[in-house]
């Protein structure tokens, strides 16, 4: 039997409410974007987290009603001031079919003083956006692949405002996600693509996709993905998950795209299972990506849960690639993985998050 080994160490006085403190019923409005029967998988998940954050809710005695939001936030305002929620559960991904709009309800949220789950509009803000999240991280000194946009700037952009030449580039959406449009050729070869060339690819994917895209060094090596949780005394870090690439052909990128997300029936989807056993030898790896998951949570002020996703390259070099505040919730997502890995139940996870709701607003 192969050696492995299990790093958690969750605050058990922190799962759910303190046993000694008088049970209180709330009333809990579910907030979701408004989305279609001829939707994406993708953006059709939003009712999966529904319907699981509801069964939750409904085992913990507290009262759940679905509320459906739209680019119209005015019958929300006045439904929401009619129910009078002593919480709202924020799981709107997206406004108008965009995600770079979904800062817009944590800021309505905030607007009418109620308290809500998971981040802030401003670490909403920071997060959405991975160009801002990736400059916040580089103010932190935090290793993140360098970039290049449409602005203007003649190099790529990384650490301490060097140059870089990477041999690959991989082109994605700025504040999409759910691996929008991600696909093997997404990633092309720096020496046959001049960054005048470059760019003419950025602006053809944005068109195509009617979103602003950029080009990121593609960083080769191993994928993770660790998520957060709150608690009492800041975060619990769930166990690490890595994405393994099975069966995949030479020269084929290694990359979760859009099939390897949400297309049960191809090949990406079928060779990238989720992996929380490790080597003894991969335990210092996993610290420091531990150490720099808190790290991410402290630098952009999360609350709730998240998730930090990381690639390692073939030095052992781990690279920041997105900080997702209020990631997916589906009970197939990865954040659930992680907490079924931790001994933890879901119900646990949205105990912890609304208490963690309740607590940020008397701060606040």
């Amino acid at each position: 039997m192969s050696e492995s080994c299990f790093f958690v160490d969750l605050n058990q006085d922190a799962i759910g409410l303190r046993k000694s403190e008088k049970f209180v019923p709330m009333r809990i409005v579910v907030l979701y974007n408004q989305v279609a029967a001829t939707d994406s998988s993708g953006d059709l998940d939003v009712l999966k987290q529904c319907v699981a954050v509801e069964e939750s809710l409904r085992q913990l005695g507290h009262e759940s009603l679905r509320l459906s939001c739209s680019l119209n936030l005015g019958p929300v305002r006045d439904a929401l001031l009619r129910l009078k929620p002593d919480v709202v559960f924020n799981l709107a991904e997206s406004l108008d079919g965009t995600d770079r709009l979904m800062p817009v309800v944590a800021v309505f949220l905030e607007a009418l003083g109620l308290p809500f789950t998971g981040a802030s509009s401003l670490a909403m803000l920071t997060t959405t956006s991975k160009l801002v999240a990736k400059q916040r991280l580089l103010d932190q000194e935090i290793s993140t692949p360098a970039w290049l946009t449409l602005r203007g700037d003649d190099c790529w952009r990384g650490a301490h405002e060097r140059s870089w030449n990477p041999d690959r580039a991989i082109v994605k959406a700025i504040a999409e996600h759910a691996s929008l449009g991600l696909g093997d050729d997404s990633v092309v070869e720096c020496g046959r693509h001049s960054t005048e060339k470059l760019r003419s690819l950025i602006a053809a994917r944005a068109e195509q996709f009617g979103t602003p895209h950029f080009a990121e060094q593609f960083i080769d090596g191993r994928e993770f993905n660790l998520s957060l949780l709150a608690g009492t005394d800041g975060p619990d870090v769930l166990p690490p998950a890595e994405i393994e690439f099975i069966n995949f052909a030479a020269g084929k990128p290694r990359i979760v795209g859009h099939d390897a997300k949400w297309d049960e029936s191809t090949m990406e989807y079928i060779n990238t299972p989720r992996r929380f056993e490790f080597p003894l030898s991969d335990r210092a790896l996993l610290d420091e990506l531990e150490a720099l998951a808190r790290r991410c949570w402290t630098a952009f002020d999360l609350q709730g849960y998240a998730r930090v996703d990381f690639r390692v390259d073939n030095d052992g070099q781990p690279w920041i690639l997105e900080v997702n505040a209020n990631p997916c919730l589906s009970p197939d997502a990865g954040f659930a993985a992680a907490l079924q890995q931790a001994g933890l139940s879901f119900t646990d996870a949205v105990e912890r998050i609304i208490a963690d709701a309740v607590r940020c607003s008397r701060v606040g």
